[in-house]
């Protein structure tokens, strides 16, 4: 790592702590000022109702609700920094435990779906630029154009609807059956059947991103002065293709990779709800209905961190990867 790069790095490592803070004071505002009452949330619109005003001014102590607004966010935001990160209502535990415990779930989808996606829009978009015009190129785009404008939770539906109820070849949910297999081979292929389908929905909907970001960067990279100078010299069409072309092309694909982190975190919530998948999105969703705003601004601090350090590692891939890429 050079010089540049590594004061580059450095620089931004050290605007990580003011920007999580502006995140979690944005997050605290958005749910302090959401109208569902967290008392009401945590026991329950009837169970309130019931209770007498002075046992409810006793919750309303236990959860911090009675402080100032300021005082609650410097107390939230002091036991964070202590690793502490609060008491989710819904769990019954504290709020980084529950984070971590459904985190690995969704690394396995989201790594599973943005895999397939990274190599299928590959594919898919070398195959569209070395036929630029024809048929299939045509064919191609009009069925970028449907995955692009299909929502997320339609294409799970479908898929559930097709191939869990229809054909009966997949499970609907989960991430393991009901009676989970002894043997770790069984396990893990019932793992395998059950990510199937979550993975694929994942997947598709961010694969018109990536087919259309690799198809125009080759179609650009075609007509390139070191393309023309190679075809000159009699090179073969598919090195010229594959050696050159491509390998420029896959460069600036690197950074749309993390930017796609947070769109692949959001799908991940759509898609865990629908198939009941145990991860963070799923969480999310349960802690949205619950209104447990803990956990909410635990989930939201949780993901900013990720997004960060994703497009983070993204530039310094990048700087590796090309030489000629200079951080100042």
């Amino acid at each position: 790592m050079d010089s540049g790069l590594a004061i580059y790095v450095l620089r931004r490592i050290l605007q990580i702590p003011p920007l999580l803070l502006g995140i979690s004071l944005l997050a605290f505002l958005i749910f302090y000022l959401s109208p569902v009452d967290p008392v009401v949330a945590y026991l329950g619109l009837t169970t309130v109702q019931k209770m007498p005003p002075e046992d409810v001014v006793k919750v309303e102590e236990q959860l911090g609700l009675d402080k100032p607004a300021h005082e609650r966010y410097l107390l939230w935001l002091e036991n964070i920094v202590q690793g502490d990160w609060g008491f989710s209502y819904i769990k019954k535990r504290p709020v980084l435990d529950v984070i971590l415990e459904r985190f690995p779930a969704t690394l396995l989808l989201t790594l599973t779906g943005y895999s397939l996606s990274m190599v299928l829009g590959v594919i898919m978009g070398l195959a569209s630029a070395k036929r630029e015009g024809s048929p299939l190129d045509r064919s191609l785009l009009r069925l970028n154009y449907i995955l692009y404008s299909t929502p997320t939770f339609l294409v799970a539906l479908l898929a559930m609807l097709v191939f869990a109820v229809w054909l009966g070849w997949l499970p609907s949910s989960r991430m393991i059956s009901v009676d989970e297999p002894v043997t770790f081979w069984a396990c893990s292929l019932d793992r395998i059947r059950h990510i199937i389908l979550p993975a694929t929905v994942l997947a598709i909907s961010h694969l018109a991103v990536f087919y259309t970001y690799i198809r125009s960067s080759l179609l650009e990279a075609m007509r390139d002065d070191y393309i023309i100078t190679a075809r000159t010299k009699g090179l073969d069409e598919r090195a010229i293709l594959y050696r050159h072309a491509l390998r420029n092309s896959l460069l600036p694909f690197v950074t749309q990779i993390g930017l796609a982190i947070p769109f692949l975190i959001g799908g991940s919530v759509v898609v865990e709800s629908i198939f009941a998948w145990p991860g963070i999105g799923k969480l999310t969703y349960d802690a949205a209905l619950r209104a447990d705003y803990m956990l909410l601004m635990g989930m939201t601090l949780f993901t900013s961190i990720l997004v960060i350090i994703g497009n983070l590692m993204a530039d310094v891939a990048y700087a590796i990867l090309d030489p000629r890429v200079k951080y100042n």
